[in-house]
């Protein structure tokens, strides 16, 4: 874990969580044991670290129909952090949220200090909030202004109409999105300069979310736990120049690897606070704590603060003999891992799944993957087409079928764009349903 400094006494210090994914499943594996530590350590880390305000950058939950126990591990947090020292709570929904199931309860959260923004409205300044001291002889003090912008779909900002081109639509939606931007951040200065003429007032700081593919961005891996089928060639990215020069931090989702944006450090991404697959093993998670100090002009002093691995997770290969020599030691630990395990030796080893999962049997290494690499070389060897459809993506599939098509390249990058969009736009279709 990084080491946090003391909070010195007039800063501001918020603490900037995205994708959280509660409810996601490995695997078909639940993970609610993991989503509750995550959020146990998160409450604890909130008071150690005197945290003012926190921020959830979009995908509170995997789906837009959580279970009851994704709903109850989030409402028990947000009524533990309602009793912390942190006076404010910001949540945006991302796109795997329903807008509509988190706005439900937002008048009642509100008087938690627990400010939810699922859907953009026709009022902006439904997104322009205004952090006060909560303290008593300091309730006129404005400690920062946050532009809460959740994920924005098409239709929260494209005005035109349906257009054949796609890459018509593409310039709309990003113009669209810029636009949006432009007209919370001037709102928010001509507030910020209102406030700022007040007696006693501190330099106010601007802080805006986004749940969006920015251009520049990089995913942590293959096996992230995000829908690769969404970021084709550049659709959705987004430039860096829509966030003005005037909103000292942009807290961003959506990306679950920790990172700048285009080399500028008061634009960043938090990341996944867990592993969402496999390809991501060894990489550390972590959540921002971001210091802003009236002295400096709220210039943004940035720290990583490393989530614990709540749940190991590891990736075996190799012959039988290789892979069952690794997986004692894991055995011998005294705890819970989760284990992908891909068979590639010499012989074909028909039973090799069978086999392993009898010798992990009553440990506690759970294989929740178990490939057998050249098994299915020699089926595709064989037969040309005896791919397995569990382990291709829908755009796998749609490749196949343009390769069988015989599509020119030209025409298959076009298709594929346009493939995209409707996969996407089904995706948005089933978040909206309630």
């Amino acid at each position: 874990m990084h080491t946090i400094p003391p909070k010195p006494p007039t800063t501001l210090r918020i603490l900037h969580t995205s994708d959280w994914h509660i409810g996601k499943r490995l695997f078909n594996h639940t993970r609610y044991d993991e989503f509750e530590a995550f959020l146990d350590w998160l409450h604890t880390a909130i008071s150690t670290h005197d945290v003012d305000a926190l921020i959830v950058a979009g995908d509170i939950f995997d789906t837009a129909t959580p279970s009851n126990k994704a709903q109850e591990l989030y409402y028990e947090f947000l009524g533990k952090v309602a009793k912390s020292p942190c006076q404010h709570v910001i949540i945006t929904a991302g796109n795997h949220d329903s807008p509509t199931f988190l706005d439900a309860p937002k008048a009642i959260l509100k008087t938690l200090n627990v400010q939810v923004v699922g859907q953009a409205t026709a009022d902006i300044h439904d997104e322009i909030l205004l952090l006060k001291d909560n303290l008593k002889d300091n309730l006129d003090i404005v400690r920062a202004i946050v532009l809460a912008v959740p994920y924005l779909r098409d239709k929260d900002v494209r005005t035109g109409g349906s257009f054949e081109l796609t890459g018509q639509r593409d310039t709309e939606t990003a113009q669209g999105i810029a636009k949006h931007y432009q007209s919370l951040a001037d709102h928010a200065i001509a507030l910020r300069d209102e406030y700022q003429a007040s007696p006693n007032q501190p330099p106010i700081p601007i802080i805006a979310t986004g749940h969006l593919f920015s251009a520049g961005a990089s995913v942590s891996s293959d096996d992230d736990g995000m829908r690769k089928e969404t970021f084709v060639g550049t659709l959705g990215q987004l430039p860096a120049s829509i966030f003005a020069d005037d909103i000292n931090y942009v807290a961003l989702g959506h990306i679950h690897a920790s990172q700048t944006v285009a080399g500028q450090d008061r634009i960043r991404y938090c990341g996944s606070p867990i592993a969402m697959g496999f390809g991501e093993i060894g990489k550390d998670k972590q959540v921002l704590i971001v210091d802003f100090d009236p002295a400096t002009e709220n210039t943004p002093h940035i720290h990583a603060l490393t989530v614990p691995v709540f749940t190991k997770l590891v990736r075996l290969q190799g012959d039988t003999d290789s892979i069952k020599h690794a997986l004692r030691p894991l055995i011998a630990e005294n705890q819970t891992i989760y284990a992908e395990i891909i068979y590639d030796g010499q012989a074909l080893e028909p039973n090799f799944a069978k086999d392993i999962k009898a010798f992990l049997t009553d440990t506690n290494v759970l294989p929740l993957n178990i490939q057998n690499n050249t098994q299915r070389r020699h089926v595709l060897q064989s037969t040309h087409h005896g791919e397995n459809l569990k382990q291709l993506t829908t755009m796998d599939v749609f490749e196949r079928l343009l390769d069988r098509r015989a599509v020119s390249d030209d025409e298959k990058d076009e298709l594929k764009v346009a493939y995209q969009h409707i996969i996407q736009a089904i995706h948005e279709q089933d978040v909206q349903a309630d």
